[in-house]
């Protein structure tokens, strides 16, 4: 009889059946490792990407309102329109479309005989000694290659009344620029009243800041970041010159409102801005997501919330350095 070595009898059924499995096991487990790790990464560099995107549109738009009132009477610095159930928009004067070295009479904006109205409505800009634009277009408005305007179609355009700063603002979206002497504008905020005895109604250029319905951060109408929720604007007065806030003077938080044709940007001191982002896509793995509210911002109804998405708040506080007192330019 024949008798075989140990060592050529190889492995049997029931140990290859164990290493079967113990390879699985581990197989299984660095598959479950390695996708916990990818969404781990794809997490981190969209809140990366997130708290990036805050940072530079945080820094544009505290440059702007830093300039605001920039060769501009106070009264036309800022204007808004506050919301409890969707986010703000802030106008700030916009300075790229004046030039200080020729303007004499630094008080800069076009006199307009038609009051603002709630809706679309076309300024007649006066003409003569009564205009006191700086003479130098900034915006090609039709494409012909001439610069013909100082108001942009989709920027934004800021009302006042130079003789009584008191009436505050009224703003909307530049939508025509019929010629050099008119603009159509769709006002948002808008109650000035008529062109009364004595008043002096003078429209000025705008860029306006606005989140849309498909979550995306506009500057005067055009997209400038994706993935931005909210955007909640508060504004801290100075009416009385003690230079304290007090109860009353900061529209825009919770329990007090923000009304442009309330307010006197004088006596403006403070912007608060309020960004809330998020990721761009959903992370299944988290389940504790919820729409940020800041300021006077309502949450909205559950169903419209996406509690998978992980969300970031920004808030700075500017000083409006080109207001405050210091009267009437010119």
């Amino acid at each position: 009889m024949v008798s075989r070595d140990r060592r050529e009898a190889g492995f049997s059924l029931m140990e290859l059946m164990v290493a079967a499995a113990l390879t699985g096991i581990v197989v299984v487990y660095l598959m479950q490792s390695f996708s916990t790790q990818q969404r781990t990464y794809v997490m981190v560099d969209q809140v990366t990407e997130a708290q990036q995107s805050l940072r530079a549109i945080s820094d544009l738009i505290e440059r702007e309102i830093r300039l605001a009132g920039f060769m501009v009477d106070e009264a036309g610095a800022v204007c808004g329109v506050d919301s409890t159930s969707a986010a703000d928009s802030l106008f700030v004067s916009d300075a790229s479309a004046l030039d200080p070295s020729k303007a004499i009479t630094p008080a800069l904006g076009a006199r307009t005989s038609t009051s603002p109205a709630s809706g679309s409505v076309t300024l007649t800009l006066t003409s003569g000694d009564t205009v006191v634009l700086d003479g130098q277009p900034a915006y090609d408005t039709n494409a012909d290659g001439v610069n013909d305007s100082d108001f942009r179609v989709g920027a934004g355009a800021i009302v006042y009344d130079r003789n009584n700063p008191n009436r505050g603002t009224a703003c909307g979206t530049v939508v025509a620029v019929p010629s050099t002497t008119s603009v159509r504008v769709n006002f948002l905020a808008s109650a000035l009243g008529g062109v009364a005895a004595g008043a002096q109604l003078v429209v000025v250029p705008a860029h306006v800041y606005q989140v849309n319905n498909n979550a995306q951060l506009l500057r005067d109408g055009l997209v400038l970041s994706e993935d931005v929720e909210d955007l909640q604007i508060a504004y801290f007065f100075d009416k009385d010159g003690d230079l304290t806030l007090d109860p009353g003077e900061n529209p825009g938080i919770a329990g007090t409102p923000y009304t442009a044709s309330a307010w006197d940007n004088s006596d403006l001191r403070d912007v608060r801005v309020n960004f809330v982002v998020r990721t761009r896509g959903s992370d299944p793995s988290f389940k504790g997501g919820t729409f940020q509210t800041t300021e006077n911002r309502a949450t909205p109804a559950a169903t419209t919330q996406d509690s998978q998405m992980r969300r970031r708040v920004h808030s700075t506080t500017v000083r409006v350095r080109n207001v405050g007192n210091r009267g009437l330019l010119g």
